[in-house]
């Protein structure tokens, strides 16, 4: 089967693709050892012998061979990066997948929506396989030759932006993501010491919200707005780094509290933060009065009209 679809993938023209921003960013490059084959390091990196079809497509091995010890070939794979402060899943998508508008592929890929996205949070990036036709070819039969069925033919299109077209031309290229893939969680690359620390912030401060919101909310509802401040400030700093339900109850109850203090400006910053994390968010008109609304709507906020 392999031997089969390797025809096929080479046919009609498969190139590796090397990202913008360094050659071997989705590679990694493998000492083949004694006894290893293309199926057995397929199923060390990807847990699966019949994804060797991208190792041979990668190193433009035309049929299966046995490999020398000592070789070295190039092994595509999922990479991880973890996000920082201001990170977004359109930046994200446009540094790793060439545009941001790849931001929804992105998501459903680490089983995320577009709608949550923390500091400290390890994202995985797939590979990618750029296509070459050699003549009119319909993304459906380029999807059953990558995927084994055409299933996966709306995801390539949606990827390329091909929503109204059911093919390409001749010569013409196609970028496959291949979302079926993914490292070995024992062939992952340590976390350099920055991107460690990035993460662990993010689950200390996530810990941290989870300790403290109850008490800041619980102040609220009491009218004491000195111990809505103290139990925020906190996590005041870390908002980047919470998850979005976090972020937004912080962002609302600080604006808030500001509202009460007569602090108009540090509310409408606290209240453009939320939705900086979440823009379609609306306030409850039940849970704050209509001066704290106010605030909320120039911030740029709507209002849900039922609880």
């Amino acid at each position: 089967m392999i031997r089969a679809l390797l025809v096929l993938l080479l046919l009609v023209g498969i190139t590796p693709r090397a990202h913008a921003q360094d050659a071997t960013s989705d590679v990694t490059v493998y000492r083949v050892k004694q006894g290893d084959t293309l199926d057995l390091i397929a199923a060390e990196f990807y847990g699966d012998r019949n994804k060797a079809i991208f190792i041979m497509v990668s190193n433009k091995i035309l049929h299966p061979r046995p490999l020398k010890a000592g070789e070295k070939i190039r092994i595509p794979v999922t990479r991880q990066v973890t996000t920082s402060p201001g990170d977004t899943w359109e930046s994200i998508a446009a540094t790793y997948l060439g545009d941001g508008r790849r931001s929804a592929f992105l998501a459903e890929f680490n089983g995320m929506t577009t709608d949550d996205l923390a500091s400290g949070t390890p994202l995985q990036i797939p590979f990618t396989i750029t296509h070459t036709s050699a003549g009119t070819e319909a993304v459906s039969d380029i999807a059953k030759a990558y995927f084994g069925d055409s299933k996966n033919a709306s995801m390539i299109r949606r990827y390329n932006f091909l929503e109204a077209r059911d093919g390409i031309e001749k010569d013409e290229k196609i970028i496959v993501p291949i979302n079926n893939v993914r490292l070995s969680a024992s062939k992952m690359p340590a976390m350099d010491a920055e991107a460690k620390a990035r993460r662990d912030r993010q689950r200390e401060s996530q810990a941290r919200a989870a300790r403290v919101l109850p008490v800041a909310r619980q102040a609220w509802h009491q009218g004491e707005f000195a111990a809505v401040k103290a139990a925020l400030s906190e996590v005041e700093l870390d908002v980047d780094y919470l998850d979005t339900a976090q972020a937004i109850e912080v962002g609302l109850l600080l604006g808030a509290m500001h509202v009460a203090h007569g602090d108009s400006k540090p509310a409408l910053e606290a209240f453009k933060r939320v939705l900086e994390r979440r823009s379609t968010y609306q306030m409850s008109q039940y849970h704050f009065p209509p001066k704290i609304q106010a605030v909320w709507k120039e911030a740029g906020g709507t209002i849900a009209e039922s609880q």
